[in-house]
């Protein structure tokens, strides 16, 4: 009993992991398992079910005693015990690698050209836009905010078709069509023209985000969710986007420098899409670099995840009406809210922001890039922690908001207009620019932060929602939401006040204390629940079950599984 009790406590005490981290095995296994949060159930285990698992340990973790990978979310029911003695370590890390190679690269390559193309327009604008297209009083703003019309109008049937179409192609067809539209912003000389594109444009980009958390959902186990929605979903667009717009400024042809900007932008993107059409498969089973072997043994990789692996479902309007009375759904709706508002803050306004600080339209393209490197550090930074500390991605969902909130505090107080008003006769004498311009630009560095809140919330809807219907519904309603928010963030940047526009910086610090305590409601009830199923006696695939878990295959939701336990 002792020694069977030794054995065991290796891969379970994932707590003390920084004592093997300089070991050059578990370095490599580190960056496979980041983010491996799933710890909330209780450690206890019983001499019946130490004796069942006695032969599986020998086989998986003597090959690799320290891996969070292979043994923390891996179902260990009667029905995958046989079949999980199949996939050894080599195995897991081969489907790993090749999946990431292929799929993670291609959401990362959509996700960062759907950026580049929304942060276009603010680009263009530090680039003549407004003045080509004579653009007049709050016409910038709407022309911000119309493509998230678009973006919410195609969310009902996203909703339906993603349940119904294969997500690969889906998504390719998306960015082909989206590509098309980009080109033709360059053809526009009005607001009509423009705001037209743009809404068709926010119809085809409404797929990216949904069909890309569903994509995770079923590539990827529960404890990989959180690192690869950070990779997919990353900061490189913000880093890029000046200094291709820089470079693209150099052009001395017969166009508008913002013109270039559309045209390379979607011929980049057209091609993109026809290659995303040939080379994403659109589940594992499907996978073109896998081989017969891989494509068997890549569902008992994910099985421990207790969600469907299922991309096509009948539509199930009870997964609907279960997620539409669990509060955490509605935790997600506010949050998403709140931070829709600050992205079209920071994506739409923040050049012309920083242009105002009195930098050439050349300078600010470059001076915009130093936020999105802060997000990107901040984002690896908050993977190693929640790396090395289980169970964290509420409190970084938290916490990464402070250094933010504290940016909005900084560039309002050094702004000219020191009171919030929304009459342009209602201000004050401007500030020496010269002497608050570093203090602001810190300001606005920090408002990179704000992503990563962002990552953790994304990274925990694909985790946590079971159920094909349940969800895509999920997915769908962060994408909806997200539009929402960016439809009414423009509104609170008022011509009348540009560039400093104090009425926007303002929204953004309050919708930055919205998404605190939106983390902390999460956490409460994630915790409260699962509390709730250990209490009462309901199976934790981590601890002990009885009977097989079909939720893999059965289309099984969250709400249902006895087995499943919610990530915090």
């Amino acid at each position: 009993h002792c020694k069977l009790n030794q054995q065991v406590a290796g891969p379970f005490a994932g707590r003390s992991r920084f004592a093997l981290v300089f070991s050059r095995s578990y370095i490599y296994s580190s960056l496979q398992d980041v983010f491996s949060l799933q710890h909330s159930h209780p450690r206890t285990t019983t001499l019946s079910t130490l004796a069942a698992m006695e032969k599986k340990l020998q086989t998986t973790v003597e090959a690799r005693p320290d891996s969070p990978a292979v043994d923390n979310e891996v179902s260990k029911s009667p029905e995958t015990e046989h079949n999980m003695e199949t996939l050894t370590t080599k195995d897991n890390r081969r489907l790993l690698l090749r999946a990431d190679l292929v799929v993670l690269t291609i959401m990362t390559i959509t996700a960062t050209l759907a950026a580049l193309d929304k942060n276009a327009l603010g680009y263009a604008a530090i680039f003549g836009i407004k003045k080509d297209a004579n653009l007049q009083g709050q016409e910038y703003s709407w022309l911000s905010a119309i493509v998230y019309f678009g973006f919410l109008l195609m969310q009902f049937p996203n909703a339906w078709l993603l349940t119904k179409v294969r997500p690969g192609k889906y998504l390719a067809a998306l960015i082909i069509f989206w590509g098309v539209l980009l080109l033709c912003m360059a053809a526009c000389h009005n607001f009509a023209g423009l705001a037209t594109v743009r809404f068709f444009l926010g119809i085809f980009e409404a797929g990216q985000l949904p069909t890309c958390m569903i994509l995770t959902s079923v590539w990827y186990r529960r404890e990989e969710h959180a690192l690869r929605t950070a990779i997919w979903y990353n900061t490189f667009a913000g880093i890029f986007g000046g200094i291709l717009s820089y470079a693209i400024s150099s052009i001395n042809g017969s166009l508008s420098t913002w013109k270039y900007i559309f045209l390379i932008y979607g011929s980049v993107t057209l091609s993109f899409g026809i290659l995303v059409m040939f080379a994403l498969p659109d589940s594992p089973d499907k996978a073109w670099f896998y081989n017969a072997r891989d494509r068997e043994i890549s569902a008992i990789r994910t099985a421990g995840n207790q969600t469907s692996t299922n991309t096509i479902a009948k539509w199930k309007f009870e997964q609907v009406v279960e997620a539409l009375l669990e509060p955490k759904y509605w935790v997600i709706v506010a949050f998403v809210l709140a931070w829709g508002i600050v992205n079209a803050g920071i994506t739409n306004f923040n050049p012309l922001i920083i242009s105002g600080y009195g930098f050439s339209p050349q300078k600010t393209t470059l001076m915009a890039t130093p936020q999105a490197a802060v997000a990107f550090v901040s984002q690896v930074l908050c993977a190693m922690i929640a790396y090395f500390v289980p169970n964290v991605r509420c409190l970084i969902w938290i916490l990464s908001n402070i250094p933010a909130l504290a940016g909005t505090i900084m560039i309002r107080s050094t702004a000219p207009l020191n009171r919030l008003s929304l009459h342009p006769m209602l201000t004050l004498p401007a500030l020496n620019i010269e002497e608050h311009r570093t203090a602001s630009l810190i300001g606005v560095y920090l408002l990179g932060f704000y992503n990563t809140s962002w990552v953790m919330v994304m990274s925990l809807v694909a985790s946590n929602n079971g159920g094909t219907t349940k969800r895509s519904f999920a997915s769908v309603t962060v994408a909806l939401v997200y539009s929402v928010g960016n439809m009414i963030g423009p509104q609170f940047f008022r011509e009348a006040q540009a560039p400093h526009y104090p009425l926007g910086i303002f929204a953004m610090m309050v919708a930055f204390a919205i998404e605190m305590a939106c983390g902390v409601m999460y956490w409460i009830l994630c915790f409260l629940e699962n509390r709730r199923r250990n209490r009462v006696g309901e199976f934790d695939p981590h601890t002990e079950q009885e009977g097989p878990s079909n939720a893999a295959t059965d289309d099984i939701t969250d709400g249902k599984n006895p087995h499943f336990r919610y990530a915090m």
